[in-house]
């Protein structure tokens, strides 16, 4: 006799997310649909977004012989993005496959998931470890540094921990290494050289002096570490609860970040929930970073193969600092249907005096979305 499947609670969910920079710069309009479905101990889920980009970035190149003048590229794209996921469960495991896809026009990439967790101690721990591989390819076009389309690939590995410390208490360690290799750099990144030659001519010598205006040129490799502690914990007298995250960024560039996270859950109602928090970044700058080549002892040229030297002007390798300000509502209607609310304000300032401070953005996010159990 075959006993019948038995079945989990399917959901239905939609995000739309606007985030808007300040003076003119980016605009991007996401649209997220997701939806999970459960068949015994099997929960199979399939996400597609839609993100619509358009405004001005910095190029990281100044007018010619005007180093106060700034050059900004019009950007507009829109990305595709499809995710499949299977998630098993078996006695004290559970198995998760994806499967994700994402087109614009000038980026295509795919990417495969693998995760496998397992519970201890009566479920009060709980060890997950997986992989992911991803074959990208960045796409030639009539605004890029490159001529023909160029391959990307990246490898990444996690392994984590979640243990119950208190019935109030959840504590989660996270590690991760990830290496990519291929073309890394920005196809829309370019930088400036301002040099002084003497040619020579029928009259005699003449000086010269040009802005050279080149492609950035990144390590076609590059190592990652990351790693992530959170504590969260359940203030009974206050019905409410306090998140705190430390995240330690590194990689082979030397570029090093960190990120403090404070988040407080605040149970108003029965049926609503609000959540302040705040995050606050440091990162210091990549070691092939220069707002611009004049000066330096690196001698630019038209190559971006990912050999020596390599240099790149894109300020979010520069040294930096960036406050998040948010706050998130989320109102249960009914016992199948939640919606919710959020706002951040984002501001992101440099420290390194080289660069302009008015590559550094300002945004606003707005984000609203529901959910559907049943």
């Amino acid at each position: 006799m075959v006993s019948a499947p038995v079945y989990g609670q399917d959901a239905l969910r939609y995000k739309y997310q606007f985030y808007n920079e300040e003076d003119g710069r980016i605009d991007v309009e996401s649209h997220y649909l997701d939806y999970d479905y459960s068949w015994g101990s099997t929960t199979y889920g399939l996400r597609l977004a839609v993100d619509s980009l358009s405004g001005a970035t910095p190029t990281g190149t100044h007018a010619r012989n005007d180093q106060n003048e700034w050059l900004y590229q019009y950007i507009e794209d829109t990305r595709y993005v499809t995710v499949a996921t299977i998630e098993h469960e078996l006695d004290e495991y559970t198995m998760t496959f994806e499967y994700a896809h994402s087109s614009e026009e000038d980026y295509r990439s795919n990417a495969l998931t693998g995760k496998v967790s397992r519970q201890f101690n009566e479920k009060n721990t709980t060890v997950t470890g997986g992989l992911s591989y991803a074959f990208d390819k960045v796409v030639a076009t009539g605004f890029t540094n490159i001529f023909e389309d160029r391959d990307k690939d990246t490898l990444d590995l996690y392994f984590g921990v979640s243990q119950i410390v208190t019935p109030n208490t959840l504590l989660d360690v996270n590690v991760g290494y990830g290496y990519s290799e291929g073309y890394l750099s920005d196809p829309y990144r370019r930088i400036n050289q301002i040099k002084s030659f003497v040619i020579d001519t029928p009259f005699g010598p003449f000086p010269v002096t040009e802005t050279f205006n080149y492609p950035e040129n990144r390590p076609d490799e590059l190592h990652r570490f990351v790693a992530k502690g959170s504590l969260r914990h359940y203030i009974e007298p206050f019905d409410a609860a306090l998140k705190t995250s430390y995240r330690l960024f590194s990689n082979s560039d030397s570029l090093e970040g960190h990120t403090f996270e404070l988040r407080w859950i605040q149970q108003a109602t029965s049926n609503l929930s609000v959540e302040p928090y705040l995050r606050y970044y440091r990162q210091s700058g990549a070691d092939f970073y220069y707002p611009t080549l004049t000066g330096t002892s690196v001698d630019g040229s038209d190559l971006n193969d990912g050999s020596s030297p390599h240099y790149s002007s894109d300020y979010r390798l520069a040294s930096l600092d960036a406050w998040t300000y948010g706050l998130r509502f989320a109102w249960k209607v009914n016992p199948d249907f939640t919606l919710d609310f959020q706002y951040e304000r984002y501001e992101m300032n440099g420290r390194d005096p080289g660069t302009p401070s008015e590559f550094f953005p300002t945004a606003n996010v707005i984000t609203l979305g529901g959910e559907w159990q049943f």
